[in-house]
């Protein structure tokens, strides 16, 4: 993290609904799960892991019209004390933590929701070490799930065969809200897709996930996939991207997800895990670069850093 710059990451964020009794619940609005979100006090956005060694923790929440900003911390118990130097005058200096101190990273976060509440909303994350898209997926959704204690009736549905209980009231079965980000794909992904080698590319569908896969409904079905590769790859065409994207829109109902093994030009392996309908591809979202600022930026801040901030909202 320079102290002169920021890397801000382009993402999209809708909300997935899963049952174990039913395949396909009605899910929320990104918006009604910020306003679920908003229930839990601040304090209850605090969520230890790593046997307490990481606390992650909402520092700042603001929502304004259709723009919400979103402080997000980390503080680590187990990275190593910071070391300074200055190896022309061989000085050396090592800032000790305390017993209870954390080293401390923040990532702004600016969500822009949608006129429509049936679109994703658009997301812009700051990268941080440490702070990617898994952890703050992670915790948002921990939060998420945390508001069903305030709002249970948001995680109700009637069964969907209009059974009754024996009180003669529907029943009603648990949703699962989760947070899904979608990173804006870059032209890097096109690029080295068209001038490598592609090894195999899997499609895989999940419409029957939870199905019973023993008699007693034990083991349950997760996922199914297939896969696929490319004819004459010893003699590779220049358009192996639109080629491929274009299978996934055309089988996009059957497999919503796919994952491509392929190796750049340079000879690097990589595989890379993309929606079939947008093309999701976490090693290559779309990133900017903001800089530019008035004095130098720290690693961690308390509450929203206003130059930062304001950037990340003109790119919205």
């Amino acid at each position: 993290m320079k102290k002169d710059e920021r890397t801000i990451y382009c993402y999209d964020l809708a909300i997935e609904a899963s049952s174990q009794v039913f395949k396909a619940p009605k899910t929320i609005t990104v918006r009604r799960a910020f306003e679920l979100m908003e229930l839990i006090s601040k304090e209850q956005r605090k969520k230890l892991y790593h046997k307490g060694q990481l606390l992650l923790y909402v520092a700042d929440w603001e929502w304004k019209e259709n723009v919400i900003s979103i402080l997000v911390n980390k503080s680590d118990k187990s990275i190593s004390d910071p070391v300074f130097t200055v190896p022309e005058e061989g000085k050396r200096r090592t800032v000790a933590k305390e017993a209870k101190e954390g080293q401390d990273f923040s990532a702004h976060i600016v969500v822009k929701l949608n006129q429509n509440d049936a679109i994703p909303a658009l997301v812009l994350i700051e990268y941080c070490s440490g702070l990617g898209i898994a952890v703050i997926e992670k915790l948002f959704n921990q939060i998420l799930k945390d508001s069903k204690l305030l709002s249970p009736g948001d995680f109700e549905q009637a069964h969907p065969d209009g059974s009754v209980g024996n009180d003669g009231k529907p029943k009603k079965l648990n949703i699962i809200f989760k947070c899904a980000f979608q990173g804006h794909l870059s032209d890097e992904l096109q690029d080295d897709l068209n001038k490598g080698k592609v090894q195999s590319i899997e499609l895989i569908t999940e419409k029957n996930q939870f199905t019973p896969f023993d008699e007693d409904g034990y083991i349950k079905e997760k996922c199914k996939s297939i896969t696929l590769t490319l004819k004459d790859e010893d003699r590779p065409i220049s358009d192996k991207f639109k080629r491929i994207v274009q299978v996934f829109k055309k089988h996009n109902n059957d497999y919503s997800k796919a994952r491509i093994k392929f190796k750049t030009a340079e000879g690097i392996d990589r595989t890379v895990d993309m929606d079939t309908a947008d093309g999701l591809a976490q090693a290559y979202v779309k990133k900017a670069r903001i800089d530019g600022f008035n004095g130098d930026l720290e690693s961690s801040y308390e509450s929203f850093n206003t130059q930062i901030l304001g950037r990340m909202k003109a790119l919205v």
